[in-house]
């Protein structure tokens, strides 16, 4: 029967474990339907000795965290939002990484291939999948779901020792390096005023003064979200935010009359909602890319995309590998390349990534 670790001293002997383990495997399980944040529900742990589930609705998790930071491989599948999670339960990001997802894609892989998938081609185990809805928050968890929750965990350094044998035969092993590296970046999970803009493209198709309001008020609900842990559209949903923002409310009765507003929104947060409205200034602060590219940056657009493909195909990898296409549609709008002018991404692109992308911001620049 699968345990679910519960109590200190059970977490403590993990932690010594971890921290002295060349390996460790770890996934994570949440729930998030009801909330603004993530709400951390199961821990799955791997070592060469054990698999563990830790139980993080009962435990404070703080010498796990100090445990993640030892020198041994922390290997995650699409780890991003496991890595979020671990920071904002721990405080710490757990490094050095090895992500398989990120791994298989260099080596020729989908690019966002699950690990079920990942197990089946490569491993040719075919793992469960009765459980992949489960309410982790509910307790207890059956034997089923434990088992289920082991899984994710238990082939991930079969999958390393594989794809790590793969990566050097191609030589990519230092690509697969920096991506990893990049996941451990503080900054990558901090709230960022200007993503949260880019999010909403609807933006774009509105006059400057209702960019302006309409900023001002996804700021808002943001920080009202935020303080509440609620999903940002049960404070108040984006079809109002946008009328809002192109027919601005005047009073209390003006609020009432908008669809998608109710009254106990009206009465709770109306206040609020029109001192935003008489505050928002006259122009957004982050101004929205336009919703079209012009001729110019269609040209360069195009001409950016076509390299990256050939590079692409020509290393047999997908081409959203090394850019995506609303990476590079950002890119020729003014987004500073990132990622795309460095690193193995700049090596493959060459001198004549190197043109383009210097032609893109002296553009930018002349219009600046």
């Amino acid at each position: 029967m699968t345990e679910l670790l519960t109590d200190g001293a059970s977490l403590a002997s993990l932690a010594a474990a971890i921290a002295t383990s060349p390996w460790t495997g770890l996934d994570t399980e949440f729930v998030r339907e009801r909330t603004y944040y993530a709400k951390l529900c199961l821990i799955q742990v791997a070592t060469p000795d054990t698999i563990a589930l830790v139980d993080p609705l009962h435990l404070d998790m703080t010498p796990l965290g100090q445990a993640l930071t030892g020198p041994g491989i922390k290997i995650l599948h699409a780890g991003r939002q496991d890595l979020e999670l671990l920071l904002q339960e721990t405080g710490v990001l757990p490094a050095p990484l090895f992500d398989t997802q990120i791994a298989a894609a260099l080596i020729g892989y989908d690019e966002q291939i699950g690990y079920a998938n990942l197990v089946a081609q490569r491993l040719k185990v075919d793992l469960a999948k009765d459980a992949t809805r489960t309410n982790w928050a509910a307790r207890p968890l059956s034997d089923r779901q434990l088992a289920y929750a082991q899984d994710d965990v238990r082939y991930l350094e079969a999958l390393r020792a594989a794809q790590l044998t793969e990566l050097e035969r191609l030589g990519r092993s230092a690509w697969l390096v920096e991506d990893c590296a990049a996941l451990n970046d503080p900054a990558l999970y901090r709230f960022s005023p200007e993503q949260l803009v880019r999010r909403y493209r609807q933006g774009a198709n509105l006059t400057a003064g209702a960019q302006a309001l309409f900023q001002a008020l996804l700021m808002w609900r943001e920080e009202t979200a935020r303080e509440a842990d609620l999903p940002r559209a049960w404070v108040v949903a984006d079809a109002v935010l946008v009328d809002l923002a192109t027919r601005p409310p005047k009073s209390h009765a003006d609020l009432a009359q908008r669809r998608g507003l109710d009254d106990r929104q009206v009465r709770r947060l109306g206040d609020r909602l029109l001192r935003v409205v008489q505050e928002a200034p006259d122009r957004p602060l982050y101004p929205w890319p336009a919703a079209r590219l012009d001729p110019h940056e269609e040209r360069l657009y195009q001409a950016l995309a076509a390299l990256i493909d050939a590079r692409a195909q020509a290393l047999g990898i997908q081409g959203g590998v090394i850019g995506s296409r609303r990476t590079l549609k950002e890119i020729v709008q003014g987004a500073a390349p990132g990622n795309l002018a460095r690193g193995w991404r700049g090596a493959v692109l060459g001198t004549e990534g190197e043109r383009l992308l210097a032609e893109i911001a002296e553009r930018h620049a002349d219009a600046a």
